[in-house]
């Protein structure tokens, strides 16, 4: 006899707009104090034609997923590079194909 199935859990759209705000605020507080942050986006802007909101937007996002396994929930500098980068590599696949 098979055990029976729970229902996959679901994250509610309202979390996922928390989130991402939350997201986007700490990605911003981060690039008005940090240079370096500034550096690498200014570095996707000036290569990639991106309006900066979009680039905020997919940073943002890639650093929220990258904080879901962190326990503390928030988004740290190392995450927040590790985002860049991963956006920077997902963005030069797509122009080289």
């Amino acid at each position: 006899m098979k055990a029976p199935v729970g229902a996959t859990r679901r994250t509610h759209s309202q979390t996922k707009k928390r989130t991402r705000a939350h997201s986007t605020m700490i990605y911003r507080a981060h690039k008005e104090v940090s240079h370096g942050g500034m550096r690498n986006l200014d570095f996707l802007d000036s290569r990639l034609r991106f309006p900066k909101p979009v680039l905020l937007r997919l940073v943002s996002s890639e650093a929220s997923r990258l904080s879901k396994t962190n326990r503390v929930g928030v988004i740290t500098v190392q995450e927040i590079n590790a985002a860049v980068r991963h956006v920077q590599q997902r963005i030069h696949t797509r122009a080289a194909a």
